[in-house]
């Protein structure tokens, strides 16, 4: 297993995002929730910090290194991307719903792989 302390702060923030994404949608009068636009840029940033928080190496020179989950990662981002600007341009619940959605997939395949992959040993 390699989770670590990472992926509980990673836990929190994206636990952060979904409560602000379920505010907005439910109407709830919490400061900065009552737009589309402005929930959507929230949840994306709290998404791309919890990213951050446990990132892996994903830009490595040598291809060689380059891991399976790699690009599944970059295609999950590229749709949290695509859910925040459809959610900008349109200002749409749905958007805020789909970004929501994508970030808590990410969340959650990231922390399975954390807790099923084995610990490198010490060499």
């Amino acid at each position: 297993m390699i989770a670590s302390g990472r992926d509980v702060v990673a836990t929190i923030v994206v636990g952060g995002a979904m409560a602000l994404a379920w505010a907005h949608v439910s109407g709830a009068d919490w400061p900065l929730v009552g737009s589309a636009r402005t929930t959507a840029g929230l949840v994306y940033v709290l998404g791309v910090i919890a990213c951050a928080s446990g990132s892996a190496e994903a830009w490595q020179q040598d291809r060689s290194r380059r891991r399976w989950y790699h690009p599944l990662g970059s295609l999950t981002s590229l749709a949290a991307t695509a859910a925040l600007v459809w959610a900008l341009i349109s200002g749409s619940s749905a958007a805020v719903v789909m970004l929501a959605i994508v970030v808590a997939v990410k969340w959650a395949f990231a922390t399975v792989r954390h807790l099923v992959t084995p610990a490198r040993s010490p060499a």
